[in-house]
């Protein structure tokens, strides 16, 4: 049997993720050859309690920590 090969994957909140899930837990990762960890997103743990009007203090990728910091190696944007 061939080694399966590792991947992370970057995931961030549930309603997104459910492809994610659902292919993991069906066994459909393994099915091609592939072992998928997947890593949740700090997405969902940002919030302001002021609106930023400053379009140059949004971060296009913010809350995407894990693949800023080369943890993963997909995300989902």
């Amino acid at each position: 049997m061939t080694a399966l090969k590792k991947v992370d994957a970057e995931v961030s909140g549930v309603i997104f993720s459910i492809p994610w899930l659902v292919a993991r837990d069906e066994g459909l990762f393994a099915e091609e050859g592939l072992d998928v960890n997947l890593v949740w997103s700090t997405a969902n743990d940002i919030s302001t309690e002021e609106p930023i009007e400053d379009p140059e203090e949004v971060h296009a990728i913010v809350g995407h920590d894990a693949f800023e910091e080369g943890k993963v190696c997909i995300y989902r944007a």
